[in-house]
């Protein structure tokens, strides 16, 4: 049986710990009750085994308090006391609630019987008067075991399932857990790129810009085709135990598998090459800081990637034959000494750490929609970055004045303002009739995007 490996394990604990604990918490409920006179809901996880708090053990816990913090919120019961506890044995948290107690319970078991995620999930509800309510007294049965599905209180009294058993199989939740957030991220950042209506000489859901061989509907085919091989990366940077270098020479012959699978999905149009490269980049280095600290820090993430990838492409760089270029990056790269996609991860992509990201969080805390964020963030970065994709299309001045009219509309309002959205139509005609594609600025939005999402992951 393959050992677990927990990240970032906090120490084991024993019986007295966990009896210390349980008395502790009894007491507490006890001075909560007397004070409040107001129903009260335990939270907490059942981690089986000596060590109850890790990395992956905490964003599980996180999720359960953003689910039911939400479900508290739609059915209108108000929070009248909060706190969290972090101990060795286990995160909890406990809330005063101003409802009623049996509704309560009710929402507290609709998350628990949710998913196998909410299976790990233990929330208590006391009444008033501290009578515990059991799920018959809201009419469900008794939960079930995350192993075999049989009644758990059957299984736990004659110790059915062994105790590395029963930690592989809540482990193996909780990172298929992570692993489906970070897919969800995926998906939010390619899909919200190019579902972003209207944008200036890209594909968008009203048309395909400055483009004749794709559409809204290729990139939907090509982001089905390249999100799993994305996912895989993610894991390995999740399971990764050397240095970043290593990393990145791990994934890119995972890179090529996902560029085949866009390839075959497109019928050979290349909608997401150079985003296969830099998203698989900051998915992977992203997880595998996240193993290592426990927390998704987007910035320290990009100096990660720069610090990691920087030898090897200057050996690439090297490499370039100057009489034989074999791609547009090559040979702007020896005729403007531009280097593209591979450049900004050397740098540790400036545009998506000092525009995009900021630009994305700001946004998100004054309550924007994702479409207007999207095309406004857009706009920020064409306005200011190199987009070779313009480059190579093209040349320096048109890229010039590329920038030059995404300020233009930047300054009637962008997408916030009803003048500045009719003018990203405008931009978008004359970019169709100059072949003007910023596809390199919209692989940055993704980037940003799917960073933005992640950073939700922990807060």
């Amino acid at each position: 049986m393959k050992d677990v490996v927990i990240r970032l394990a906090g120490p084991g604990v024993e019986v007295p710990d966990m009896l210390m604990a349980r008395d502790g918490r009894a007491a507490a409920q006890r001075k909560l009750l007397d004070h409040f006179h107001k129903p009260l809901l335990f939270f907490t996880q059942n981690i089986p085994g000596p060590v109850k708090t890790s990395a992956l053990i905490h964003l599980g816990f996180l999720e359960g308090i953003r689910r039911l913090e939400k479900a508290l919120e739609e059915a209108g019961i108000p929070v009248l006391y909060q706190k969290t506890i972090d101990y060795k044995t286990g995160y909890e948290k406990y809330y005063v609630l101003d409802g009623e107690a049996l509704a309560i319970k009710k929402i507290a078991c609709a998350i628990e019987n949710g998913d196998r995620l909410g299976r790990l999930y233990d929330m208590d509800v006391l009444a008033e008067d501290g009578h515990k309510i059991s799920r018959t007294d809201i009419g469900l049965p008794g939960r079930l075991c995350l192993v075999c599905s049989q009644p758990a209180q059957a299984c736990a009294r004659s110790r059915k399932h062994s105790v590395p058993v029963l930690v592989r199989n809540v482990h193996r939740v909780l990172e298929t857990f992570l692993l489906d957030r970070v897919e969800q991220a995926l998906r939010a950042g390619l899909q919200g790129e190019v579902d972003a209506t209207p944008k200036p000489g890209l594909v968008d859901r009203d048309n395909a810009g400055a483009h004749k061989d794709m559409d809204w509907h290729t990139f939907a085919a090509s982001t089905d085709a390249i999100v799993p091989h994305l996912r895989q990366m993610a894991e390995k940077g999740w399971d990764w135990e050397g240095n970043g270098e290593g990393l990145f020479a791990a994934l890119r012959p995972m890179g090529a598998a996902a560029e085949k699978a866009m390839f075959r999905a497109t019928g050979n149009v290349n909608t997401h090459k150079g985003i296969i490269f830099s998203l698989g980049l900051v998915t992977s280095f992203t997880m595998w800081l996240l193993a290592r600290t426990g927390t998704v820090d987007s910035e320290k993430t990009l100096a990660t990637i720069a610090e990691a990838v920087t030898p090897l492409l200057e050996r690439d760089f090297a490499k370039i034959d100057p009489y034989h270029p074999h791609t547009h990056g090559e040979v702007l790269y020896l005729e403007q000494g531009c280097r593209g996609i591979r450049g900004e991860a050397m740098d540790g992509f400036p545009a998506v750490g000092d525009i995009a990201l900021p630009a994305l969080r700001k946004f998100r805390e004054e309550g924007k929609p994702d479409n207007e964020a999207y095309i406004q963030t857009l706009l920020l970065l064409l306005s200011q970055v190199e987009d070779t994709n313009i480059l190579s299309r093209s040349d320096a001045a048109t890229l010039k004045q590329a920038q030059a009219d995404a300020k233009a509309v930047l300054e009637k309002g962008g997408a916030f303002t009803p003048e500045g959205l009719q003018a990203v139509w405008d931009l978008n005609e004359k970019f169709i009739r100059q072949n003007i594609s910023p596809g390199g600025c919209a692989d940055l939005l993704i980037l940003a995007i799917f960073m933005e999402k992640m950073e939700g992951l922990v807060e």
